[in-house]
């Protein structure tokens, strides 16, 4: 249900916003810095950070889509699915660098994995906006 909430605020944001802007990504994170900064409920800021970078890749790859032919469209799909492979593969290396900073499922251990899962997918956000 929380995913479901986050993901229409976010929709409903970003639609007066301009889903696909550059600005969007900035307002992302800065508000996730600014909700990191408080020092509190910090592994709440790094999911909802995440929820929402994965909210406006959902968003931007969909209005991608629009703009193609069926060739150009099965091309996308074609690479967005080597991207997620490539994605799950840094997401476990990631678990595997940060169990060796701090233990495993500690507060701080989910926290920085949730943080750096939403830099690498807000990095393909912004590759895709590039391309419209």
């Amino acid at each position: 249900m929380k995913k479901i909430l986050i993901l229409a605020t976010t929709m409903l944001l970003f639609g007066a916003v301009n889903a696909q802007s550059l600005k969007t990504v900035e307002q992302i994170k800065a508000a996730n810095q600014k909700c990191l900064d408080k020092g509190e409920n910090m592994y709440e800021c790094a999911l909802e950070y995440y929820f929402q970078a994965d909210s406006l890749l959902n968003v931007v790859y969909k209005k991608l889509r629009q703009t193609l032919n069926a060739e150009e469209q099965l091309k996308l799909k074609t690479v967005q699915l080597q991207w997620l492979k490539k994605r799950d593969k840094y997401f476990q290396k990631v678990i595997t660098e940060t169990k060796k900073e701090c233990d495993e499922g500690s507060y701080i251990f989910r926290t920085s994995v949730e943080q750096q899962e939403a830099d690498y997918v807000i990095k393909r956000v912004i590759e895709l906006i590039n391309k419209l």
